[in-house]
């Protein structure tokens, strides 16, 4: 009969620790999920513009959007691409005048923000068995703990494995 298990402070200091770990990485992935990560004190602006000038995907140049800001009409690069001459885009001008995509349409639907809060907790989880792993002691050298060397060990002569 094995005797029962005996917490010693080692293992409930790393099962604290794993604890503290996932619990971490699930707040700043649920931060990280809900947008909260925000420096600017001010929003963009945001506006629908016209596509001016369209150019491939595989055209270095960039293409040109026209828009009203506050009455006057202004054209700024748009970082994007595959747009036809006279298409509705919305954007959202930052600092750097060039004017970003508030919304692309790529034929997909699909959110993967609650496969990365996902993935991000199980990232913590296994940085905490790392961690825990790592901080295990090692055994001594010269102690091999095969089987082979378990059997042959005097007194189990005869007995099955």
């Amino acid at each position: 009969m094995r005797a029962p298990l005996a917490f010693t402070e080692p293992m409930v200091r790393s099962v604290a620790v794993a604890a503290f770990s996932v619990l971490v990485s699930f707040l700043l992935a649920m931060a990280g999920a809900l947008g909260h990560w925000s420096t600017s004190t001010a929003g963009p602006l945001t506006a629908s513009a016209t596509v001016v000038v369209g150019s491939p995907c595989s055209s270095p140049s960039p293409e040109q959007v026209r828009f009203d800001d506050e009455g006057t009409e202004r054209t700024v690069p748009l970082d994007a691409c595959g747009h036809a001459e006279g298409e509705i885009v919305e954007i959202s001008i930052g600092s750097n005048e060039t004017a970003h995509l508030v919304t692309a349409n790529v034929g997909t639907t699909f959110d993967a923000r609650p496969i990365g809060v996902v993935l991000m907790i199980c990232a913590g989880i296994a940085g905490a068995a790392a961690a825990d792993f790592l901080r295990r002691p090692r055994p001594k050298p010269g102690r091999e703990r095969t089987s082979a060397a378990l059997s042959a060990r005097p007194g189990r002569a005869g007995r099955p494995g």
